[in-house]
C-alpha cells in the first residue's frame, strides 16, 4: 500500500511549469519582482513565469501562431502565476481607490485567476528583444489600456494605427492561436478559459515560486 502511494505521488504531474523552460526565446520582465510596478514595492522573491502545464502548452501554441503569422515577433512575458497572499498585498494597495477596479479582490469566491496559474501578463518583443510599443505601458490602469476603448482612441489620435495593430497581433495570437480569453479592462491580461471554468477546473494555489523545478 505504502508503495502503491509513492509511485502515484512520483508520478503525479506538476502543479506549475517554468514557462521559460519551454522555449528558449522568450522573455521575462517579471515586474513584481522589482520595484518597477504600479504600487513600487518588490513582492515576488525571484522573477518566474509559472503557469499550469496545460495553461503552459495554450502559450506554446500562441508562440507557433506568431511564428506562423508574424515571424519574429516573440513572447515578452510580465506575471503569470501569483500567490494568493501576493494577490491580498496588491488589493489592500489599490482598495478605496479608482484603480481597485483593475486588481481582483481576494476576498471574493474567484479572487485573482493569476492565483488559479491560469492567467498571464505579456506583450510582444521583436526579434532584436525590444518591447513593442502598445500604446501605453503594462500596469498602466486606465481607460487607454482597455482594449473596449481602443476605436475611440484610434480616432482621437491618443492611439495610433501601429499601436493599436500591434495590440491586435498580441491578441490573435493568445486567442486564435492560444485559445486565450481577453478581458475587457488590460490589454496584457489573458485568461486560459472563463472565470467559471477555470474556478471548476483548478484550486487557487498559494505555493512559493520554489515548487516548480
Amino acid at each position: 500500500m505504502i508503495v502503491a502511494m509513492l509511485l502515484t505521488t512520483l508520478a503525479a504531474p506538476p502543479v506549475l511549469v517554468d514557462v521559460a523552460k519551454l522555449d528558449d526565446r522568450f522573455r521575462l520582465d517579471i515586474r513584481y519582482a522589482t520595484e518597477d510596478n504600479f504600487f513600487g514595492k518588490k513582492v515576488y522573491p525571484t522573477a518566474r513565469c509559472l503557469l499550469r502545464p496545460e495553461v503552459a502548452k495554450m502559450v506554446v501554441k500562441a508562440q507557433a501562431w506568431l511564428d506562423e503569422h508574424h515571424a519574429g515577433y516573440r513572447l515578452l512575458f510580465k506575471d503569470c502565476y501569483r500567490p494568493d497572499h501576493v494577490q491580498h498585498v496588491l488589493w489592500d494597495a489599490v482598495k478605496g481607490t479608482k484603480k481597485a477596479r483593475y486588481v481582483a479582490n481576494p476576498n471574493t469566491k474567484t479572487g485573482s485567476i493569476h492565483s488559479y496559474g491560469a492567467a498571464v501578463d505579456l506583450t510582444l518583443a521583436d526579434e532584436d528583444g525590444k518591447e513593442v510599443d502598445m500604446g501605453t505601458p503594462y500596469d498602466h490602469l486606465g481607460p487607454l489600456a482597455e482594449p473596449r476603448h481602443e476605436a475611440r482612441y484610434l480616432k482621437s489620435g491618443k492611439l495610433t494605427k501601429k499601436q493599436v495593430d500591434a495590440r491586435l497581433v498580441l491578441r490573435n495570437a493568445m486567442t486564435k492561436g492560444g485559445g486565450f480569453v481577453i478581458i475587457r479592462n488590460e490589454w496584457w491580461h489573458f485568461n486560459a478559459a472563463s472565470s467559471k471554468t477555470i474556478r471548476r477546473r483548478y484550486e487557487r494555489l498559494d505555493l512559493p515560486f520554489s515548487a516548480a523545478d
